[in-house]
C-alpha cells in the first residue's frame, strides 16, 4: 500500500492489486473536517504568529519577522519553525530579507533565515523529481546552493554562538552535503551542547540516518529510541522510523515500539493546543494511526489539523500532498464504522 503511493498517491490499491481495499469515498465534512478545496500546505498556517509574519514577508514588509525574532529569542523551538516558514518566504523572492539586511545590518537573525532561504532555494532550483529525472544543470545548481547555505549557516554560528538554529541548518543538509559521520557527528555534538531536545535537530537527523536502501532499519530506530526516552516529546521520531521502514517491512506498522510511541502521542495531543510542534505531533500520529489500523483514533487528529496539511509526512509526497492527506483522512473516517 505505501508503496502504491509512493508511485502515484491518487491511485486506487484496489483497483490495482486484487484484494486491497478501495479508497473510500466518504465525506469528511461529517466529521468536523474541511473539504478538499480548503486544504492548504503552507507551512506557516498552524502557528499564528508565524503565520502573520510571513504573510508580511511575502508583501515585503520585514518588520514583523524582525519583531518575532528578536521577542522569541531564546525560545529555540519558535525560533526553528519561524526560520523554517520564513526561509521558504525567502526563497521564493529574497527581496524583503535584504530591505531587512539593509536596514539593520548583518545580525544573527537575518543571517539564519538567509542559511535556512538558501537550502529553500536549492530544492526550489533542483525539483523534487528523482535524479535520472533532474537535468545535470539543476543538479549543479542544487549543489552550488547548498554549498551557499553551507557557509551562511556557518557564518550565523558566529553570530550567535549560543543559538542552536543556524546549526540546525547545518544538519538539515547533511545528506544533501554527504557529509560523513564524523562530520554528521560533530555538526550534532555542537547542536545538542546548546539544545539536547532539540526537535527540528532531530527530525532532520533521522533524515540523514535513514538508509538510502533496503536493510537494516534497527539503527534509526535505536536513535529515535534513545530521544524518544530522553523526552516524550521526541515519540513522534519513533513514528517516524516505522515510515521511514514501511516500504520494506510490511509489518511495521504492527511493532509493539510503533504502537507504544503512538499511545504517548495521543496522551499529550489531549489537550487541543500543545505548543508550537502541536501541528505537527499531530500529522506524524495521525498518519501513524492509519497506518497502523487504527484510523478511528485519527480522526479527532485530523479534525484539529482542519486545513492544514502542510510539512511532513505529507510534504514527501510533493505536489501529491494533499491527495495523500485527504486519502489518509478518509480512511480514518470509514474506519470509525459510521459513514
Amino acid at each position: 500500500m505505501a508503496l502504491i503511493h509512493r508511485v502515484d498517491p491518487t491511485a486506487n490499491p484496489g483497483e490495482i492489486i486484487p484484494g486491497l481495499p478501495d479508497l473510500p469515498a466518504v465525506d469528511v465534512t461529517g466529521w468536523g473536517m474541511p473539504p478538499k478545496h480548503a486544504l492548504s500546505t503552507d507551512l506557516s498556517k498552524p502557528v499564528p504568529v508565524i503565520a502573520a509574519a510571513v504573510a508580511a514577508a511575502r508583501a515585503r514588509d520585514w518588520r514583523p519577522a524582525a519583531d518575532l525574532l528578536n521577542r522569541s529569542y531564546g525560545d529555540w523551538a519558535m525560533r526553528a519553525a519561524a526560520v523554517h516558514a520564513l526561509g521558504a518566504a525567502a526563497a521564493d523572492d529574497g527581496t524583503w530579507l535584504e530591505a531587512w539586511r539593509t536596514a539593520t545590518g548583518d545580525d544573527r537573525h537575518t543571517a539564519v533565515v538567509d542559511a535556512h532561504g538558501l537550502f529553500w532555494l536549492a530544492w526550489k532550483l533542483r525539483g523534487n523529481k528523482p535524479d535520472e529525472y533532474t537535468s545535470p544543470q539543476q543538479q549543479d545548481a542544487f549543489h552550488q546552493t547548498v554549498l551557499r547555505s553551507e557557509a551562511a549557516a556557518l557564518h550565523a554560528t558566529k553570530l550567535a554562538p549560543e543559538d542552536p538554529t543556524p546549526w540546525c541548518t547545518l544538519i538539515t543538509m547533511a545528506r544533501a552535503r554527504s557529509y560523513d559521520q564524523n562530520t554528521f557527528g560533530s555538526l550534532w555534538n555542537e547542536l545538542q551542547a546548546r539544545d539536547p531536545l532539540h526537535r527540528a535537530g532531530h527530525d532532520f537527523a533521522m533524515m540523514y540516518l535513514a538508509p538510502e536502501s533496503p536493510g537494516s532499519h534497527e539503527s534509526l530506530f535505536a536513535f529515535a529510541e534513545r530521544a524518544a526516552a530522553a523526552s516524550p516529546s521526541l515519540a513522534f521520531l519513533i513514528v517516524q522510523a516505522a515510515y521511514a521502514a514501511e516500504d520494506y517491512d510490511e509489518k511495521i506498522w504492527r511493532d509493539a515500539r510503533v504502537n507504544r510511541a503512538l499511545d504517548v502521542m495521543l496522551h499529550r495531543l489531549v489537550t487541543p493546543s500543545g505548543g508550537v510542534d502541536a501541528s505537527s505531533d499531530r500529522r506524524w500520529a495521525a498518519y501513524g494511526l492509519v497506518s497502523a489500523d487504527r484510523g478511528a483514533q485519527a480522526v479527532p487528529l485530523f479534525a484539529q489539523l482542519g486545513t492544514d496539511a502542510s510539512g511532513r509526512p505529507w510534504e514527501d509526497f510533493g505536489d501529491n500532498a494533499i491527495d495523500v492527506f485527504d486519502s489518509y483522512r478518509r480512511r480514518a473516517c470509514v474506519a470509525t464504522g459510521n459513514r
